[in-house]
């Protein structure tokens, strides 16, 4: 069989493969749940899932891990150096036979998208938030627990009903988020709301709150002022870090051009503010940055990195290949 190349793209939603040939050409794919190992259900559990996710692409190719000449594994939760360590002692345990492979946090998985030399700095703001940076001799950076505030798809929804609690008691203004909020949770009124999470029996998972960022984002576009200032902030932060990254690998942030990736299902969203409020405070942080076009899926980007890594020339005819297929709607969604 001809080499293939995989690339594997995890975090606190869900764990995506690809297996592909030397030109992009897509075999097969595979998914699976959480791969971060500080997501909650510990490492071996999201090993069980990368490695899952991995092997249902491999079988789809009909291929085993001996035939996979390079891989990319872009794993939220890779912030230390012993995070790295277990991930490469799991992949050498599990999936032997792979040729050589790669194991950087999932923040660096949008970065073929910067250019050709893969230089640049990305930001991912999905359920949470990974922000990575590739300097121009090749350091390698990502604020990763540095980032000490919530960010991402959760934060925005605690953020809202934060507010809302707030709002009830008097102490803010009224928002529309209080409408919005019980609709989405089914519950009449919001001593309900807050009671259906903190109830001693059976409370809503606080990650659920992840699906209130699209009613955060959908009521800041339609001008309401605690949701527009809920996404102000976060967006500034998101910039922030994407600055220090950019600093941390050796860019001048007064003088060099910049190449920034936004990714991620925040700010991919059908309600652009966020998106917009992110770039205008890029822009003010790194006045020299240019954004790059709207980047494919990170685990396309993974799967990119494999092939770049064993020095294969990322042309427009292969990435336009890796780009190609069609997948089942439920394979990419958050």
């Amino acid at each position: 069989m001809r080499p293939l190349y995989l690339g594997v793209d995890a975090g606190n939603s869900k764990t995506v493969a690809l297996v592909a040939t030397a030109d992009g050409t897509v075999l097969g794919w595979g998914r699976a749940g959480i791969g971060d190992i500080y997501g909650g259900y510990g490492a071996e559990r999201a090993a069980d899932e990368v490695c899952a996710a991995a092997g249902q692409a491999l079988r789809m190719a009909g291929a085993a891990p001996g035939d996979v000449r390079r891989a990319a594994f872009r794993l939220a939760g890779v912030d230390w150096p012993e995070d790295e360590a277990f991930w490469h002692g799991t992949i050498g345990a599990r999936l032997g036979g792979i040729g050589s492979w790669s194991v950087k946090n999932d923040g660096f998985a949008l970065l073929p998208y910067a250019g050709p030399s893969r230089t640049g700095v990305s930001v991912v703001v999905g359920t949470g938030a990974a922000i990575a940076a590739r300097g121009a001799r090749g350091d390698e950076f990502s604020p990763s627990f540095w980032i000490r505030e919530p960010l991402g798809a959760v934060a925005l929804g605690f953020a809202g009903f934060q507010y809302v609690m707030r709002a009830h008691l008097g102490l803010e203004p009224p928002t529309t988020m209080t409408a919005g909020f019980l609709e989405l949770f089914g519950e009449p009124e919001v001593p309900e709301l807050l009671k259906s999470f903190t109830r001693y029996e059976a409370p809503r998972p606080h990650n659920a709150l992840g699906r209130a960022s699209r009613t955060v984002l959908r009521l800041a576009a339609s001008g309401d002022r605690a949701a527009h200032r809920i996404v102000q902030e976060q967006a500034a932060a998101v910039a922030a870090y994407a600055s220090v990254a950019a600093r941390w690998v050796g860019f001048d942030l007064d003088e060099a051009p910049i190449a920034v990736v936004l990714g991620g299902s925040v700010l991919a969203s059908e309600h652009h503010v966020f998106r917009e409020a992110s770039i205008e405070a890029i822009r003010m942080r790194l006045p020299h940055a240019w954004l790059t076009d709207e980047p494919g899926p990170p685990v396309e980007g993974a799967l990119l990195d494999a092939l770049a890594e064993d020095g294969l020339h990322l042309g427009a005819d292969v990435r336009a290949r890796v780009a190609a297929p069609t997948y089942p709607v439920d394979l990419l969604q958050t």
